[in-house]
């Protein structure tokens, strides 16, 4: 297996022989690393993960450097090598915990029998496992949660609590760091792990990172994408050199071909955010989180051990166009944004109900040559029967629209994305938002959110006023710009001011550089 496609990746320094064989399985990181087949490979920061027993952490990393693997295989290490251990892991959605039990349970298949202790408990939310000594009572747990509140039993010796993407949680993250310190402080032994990408100056996240004295008793790590040595050519140096660099700089100097592919998908703020853990300030923005949280749909199951009953966000969100037929129940309208060369293109699909406009379908085409695009939206059309697809005809849209138009008619509006349609667009959009949850509901879905709360309102110099959305034209909030024109395609009250200053462009030396 090449390099590329493996776990992340350190090759253990010790030499193993009889003698310090038992000390090295003792551990984390050399119980995994000995005993997995394939082998499993950590780079240093993942390493200091597996094996710090700090009674509080807190990490600030970028995204893709593997932590919600190593989430897993610190729980799957210790519930194999400790007695009467649970460890609790609880992420922004249900979905994103069950991966870590699918890491853990293939990190266990992995192991070879002789050493692992028997599965007692296997479902899709947690593992249990005997004892050494086989008894049931001083057993082993990995249980995985939602956003919801920590309830941990006080019975057990050693108990760790990962708060995974925290910053995510919204208007959970008080609630469940409140629940999840008295659970902590109720065990002799254990850990409180909060991991996260940075999500404005904002929530309880950035509380607990940015006010160090008044947290002091956290131990504290940033892991930046030049601590990886998937994204990043040469770590060692770039630790040294990396951080004075601007962000272009140290992307040209040490980039892998998939970090220069990350980087071209993104904005610039949106990847100093994402890989660079720079806490964007969403004061400027036109959408402030706050706002955009009161509005989003919950994903969390009533009932997360059976998994019988569906959240809110599964049952109004439809997964292909014949369920979103079906659910519709108001006026269906759709957005598509064109994506720009490496950009992907977007379909959103909002129900205007009588208790407002519902986000019922979402889609991504990346990488889809135009004929292909082209015959899906006419599935949207004939399939989920949308009284209005609203198109953005700008550029590389115009041939499509001109098409869709001529085939299906009055469903079908082209939009062109001139400063004075894009500014009617976004206040068009804003006013459904600040009516909260009865204007609009969209999914938690995290780079809708942030694409969101990316946009900013500014006033120029002459007075008019100008949203910046990103750097260049190649990279333009397409997730954003879907939901407006969905939103559009359905407003009842459409009129274009005279054109403004609206501009989504920003000058990248006029960012400041982490």
């Amino acid at each position: 297996m090449s390099k590329k496609n493996r776990a992340p990746t350190i090759i253990t320094p010790k030499k193993i022989d009889t003698e310090a064989l038992l000390s090295v399985l003792a551990t984390e990181s050399g119980y995994l690393e000995l005993l997995s087949d394939p082998a499993i490979e950590f780079d240093d920061y993942q390493r200091d993960f597996l094996e710090s027993t700090d009674r509080f952490q807190i990490y600030l990393k970028g995204r893709q450097l593997g932590f919600s693997f190593v989430s897993a295989a610190r729980a799957l290490a210790r519930s194999q090598n400790l007695d009467d251990y649970t460890c609790i892991i609880a992420s922004y959605k249900q979905d994103d915990s069950k991966e870590k039990i699918r890491y853990a349970k293939q990190i266990y298949d992995s192991l070879p029998d002789n050493y692992k202790k028997r599965k007692l408990v296997d479902n899709t939310t947690s593992l249990e496992f005997v004892s050494k000594s086989g008894r049931q009572s001083t057993g082993t747990r990995i249980i995985a949660q939602g956003k919801g509140p920590i309830r941990g039993k006080g019975s057990n010796n050693v108990l760790d609590i990962i708060l995974d993407e925290f910053a995510f949680f919204g208007g959970w993250d008080s609630t469940v760091y409140t629940s999840a310190v008295p659970v902590l402080t109720r065990v002799k032994h254990g850990s409180l792990t909060i991991i996260s990408t940075p999500l404005g100056k904002a929530g309880k996240f950035y509380e607990l990172w940015s006010e160090d004295k008044k947290y002091r008793n956290y131990k504290r790590r940033t892991i930046y994408w030049w601590d990886f040595s998937l994204l990043c050519k040469d770590v060692a140096r770039a630790r040294l050199i990396a951080p004075s660099m601007h962000t272009l700089q140290r992307v040209d100097e040490f980039g892998t071909d998939q970090l220069h592919e990350l980087f071209n998908a993104m904005d610039l703020e949106a990847f100093q955010q994402e890989f660079e853990c720079a806490f964007i300030d969403d004061s400027t923005s036109y959408f402030p989180l706050d706002m955009v949280y009161k509005c989003v749909m919950n994903d969390e199951r009533n009932d997360e051990r059976t998994d019988n009953k569906p959240s809110q966000q599964e049952e109004l969100m439809a997964k292909d166009f014949n369920a979103l037929r079906e659910k519709t129940t108001g006026s269906l309208g759709g957005g598509y944004d064109v994506g720009r060369r490496k950009d992907a293109s977007e379909l959103t699909s909002l129900d205007g109900t009588g208790n407002g406009k519902i986000l019922r379908f979402m889609e991504t085409y990346k990488q889809s040559d135009f004929d292909l695009q082209e015959r899906e939206l006419g599935r949207f059309l004939e399939i989920a029967k949308p009284i209005r697809l609203c198109i953005d005809e700008t550029g590389l849209g115009m041939h499509m629209a001109e098409n869709l138009q001529k085939k299906y008619s009055g469903q079908v509006e082209p939009i062109p994305f001139t400063n004075a349609t894009k500014e009617a667009m976004a206040i068009a959009l804003h006013k459904e938002f600040e009516k909260g949850p009865s204007g609009i509901l969209i999914p938690n879905e995290r780079d809708l959110i942030t694409q969101i709360v990316a946009i900013k309102r500014e006033v120029t110099s002459t007075g008019a006023f100008r949203y910046s959305v990103e750097r260049n034209n190649n990279h333009h909030g397409d997730k954003f710009w879907s939901l407006a024109l969905a939103n559009w395609a359905i407003n009842e009250n459409k009129a274009y001011s005279k054109p403004v200053g609206f501009s989504v462009m920003a000058n990248p030396e006029s960012i400041l550089f982490h």
